[in-house]
């Protein structure tokens, strides 16, 4: 097992190195995040208040898109994982408030330096593990090629959440499943929380805006 893993690790790389996956994605990241930052100085002008939060992006590294192929169940190859997956470049626009999440997409899809494909929303129909964000897949015309970016926009709680939850799904085959599988019902069960708390804090604000 530990054989056939380093070999296809070790194909996936070549490919991934002789097809210049990451040159790419860092290129449609470098022109998209300002203006991402652009767009986050514009709106808290515009609103009188911050809306976004922060931006952080990353490019997925060969591993990354090996271990979700595995978990896919998809051919281990760099051509399969372009032509499925659309998070190989990923963008994260953390917002404020919930409604401000709905507010930066609608700003993000007006972006003359995208070319929206998709958009996936996940707060309306939450993923079974609880997770609430809403993705925009889209092209990015300047790069051409295959590649698309994915940018995900959620709240500053789900964020928090998100991150947990990414930690738990890539914990290795060792840990105790009963454990895992444990501490995945904790963390749907704090998702709902979560999402009642940015109604709440959404409510809140909105009286504190009529003053």
């Amino acid at each position: 097992m530990k054989k056939s893993w380093d070999e296809s690790l070790s194909n996936l790389i070549q490919d991934y190195e002789e097809m210049h996956v990451a040159e790419t994605c860092e290129e449609m990241i470098r022109l998209v995040v300002p203006e991402l930052r652009q767009l986050r100085t514009d709106m808290t002008e515009k609103y009188d208040r911050q809306v976004i939060q922060y931006i952080t992006s990353r490019v997925k590294t060969p591993e990354s898109i090996l271990n979700k192929l595995i978990r896919k169940r998809r051919s281990q190859m760099m051509e399969k994982a372009i032509e499925t997956f659309h998070d190989l470049a990923g963008i994260r626009v953390v917002c404020i408030f919930q409604d401000d999440v709905y507010r930066t997409v609608k700003a993000i899809r007006k972006l003359p330096i995208l070319r929206v494909i998709k958009v996936k929303d996940y707060i309306v129909h939450p993923k079974p593990t609880g997770y609430r964000s809403i993705h925009i897949i889209a092209e990015v015309p300047e790069c051409p090629g295959d590649i698309l970016l994915e940018i995900q926009v959620c709240s500053a709680a789900m964020n928090y959440w998100a991150m947990l939850d990414h930690q738990l799904s890539y914990k290795n085959s060792k840990v105790d499943p009963e454990k895992v599988e444990k501490m995945e019902r904790e963390l749907k069960s704090y998702a709902m929380d979560i999402a009642n708390i940015d109604k709440k804090f959404l409510k809140i604000r909105k009286e504190i805006e009529k003053l």
